[in-house]
C-alpha cells in the first residue's frame, strides 16, 4: 500500500514538473519569437542616412536633359505647406529610380491636397501617397490605426512612393496618367488634373 502511494505521488510529482517544463519552454518560445520581430523590425525599419547622403549630393543626376537641380526648383514652385522645398528630393530620387520627376510631382500634389495646409494623412501620418496599410508588413504602421500607412518622415514616405509607382505602373510600362489611371482607380477627370500640373512644372 506504501509502495502504491509512494509510487502515485511521483507519477504526480512527476506530471507537475512536466507541465511546468511545457510551461517555461512555451514563454521562452514566445518571448524569442516576439524579440525576433522585434530585432526584424528595427532592422527594417532602420533609414541609412548614407544613401540619402549619396542621392542628394550627385550633381550628374538629369531628366529629359534637366539637372535634376533645375527639375526640383521647377517643383518647389508647385509645393505648398509641409511639402515645401521638397523638390530636389522629389527629382533626385524620382530620377535614382528611372521614374519621371514631374510625373511623381504632379501625383504627390494630386494626393496631398496642399494648400495653405495638407490633407490629415500627411501632417499626422506622412502619408504623400495615400499608401494603403499593409499588416503582413514588418515596417508597416497603420495611419490611427485606419488602412492607410503611417510613415515616420515624409522623406520615407516620399521614397516609398517613388518606389511604388515604379514597381506598380513603371516595370509594367504603364509610364503617363492615361495609361496609369485605370490601374490606378483613378477616373479622366484626374488624368486632365495630373497633366495640368505636369505641364505647368516642366514649363515653369
Amino acid at each position: 500500500m506504501k509502495r502504491k502511494l509512494i509510487l502515485i505521488i511521483l507519477v504526480f510529482l512527476f506530471n507537475m514538473m512536466w507541465v511546468n517544463a511545457i510551461t517555461i519552454t512555451n514563454d521562452f518560445a514566445s518571448k524569442n519569437n516576439l524579440l525576433i520581430k522585434i530585432t526584424q523590425k528595427t532592422k527594417l525599419n532602420n533609414t541609412t542616412i548614407m544613401d540619402d547622403l549619396d542621392v542628394m549630393l550627385d550633381n550628374s543626376l538629369s531628366y529629359d536633359g534637366v539637372d535634376a537641380v533645375t527639375i526640383g526648383n521647377k517643383i518647389n514652385n508647385y509645393l505648398k505647406a509641409e511639402l515645401a522645398g521638397y523638390g530636389e528630393f522629389i527629382a533626385k530620387y524620382s530620377i535614382v529610380n528611372e521614374v519621371n520627376p514631374y510625373l511623381v510631382a504632379s501625383f504627390i500634389i494630386e494626393n496631398s491636397e496642399c494648400d495653405e495646409t495638407c490633407s490629415v494623412l500627411v501632417t499626422k501620418c506622412n502619408n504623400v501617397g495615400k499608401l494603403l496599410y499593409n499588416k503582413e508588413n514588418l515596417t508597416n504602421t497603420a495611419c490611427f490605426g485606419g488602412y492607410y500607412q503611417s510613415y515616420k518622415s515624409l522623406d520615407d514616405s516620399i521614397k516609398a512612393y517613388i518606389k511604388y509607382i515604379k514597381t506598380n505602373f513603371y516595370d509594367k510600362e504603364l509610364t503617363t496618367p492615361s495609361t496609369i489611371y485605370k490601374s490606378y482607380n483613378k477616373d479622366v477627370r484626374w488624368v486632365f488634373r495630373v497633366n495640368n500640373i505636369m505641364d505647368s512644372i516642366k514649363n515653369s
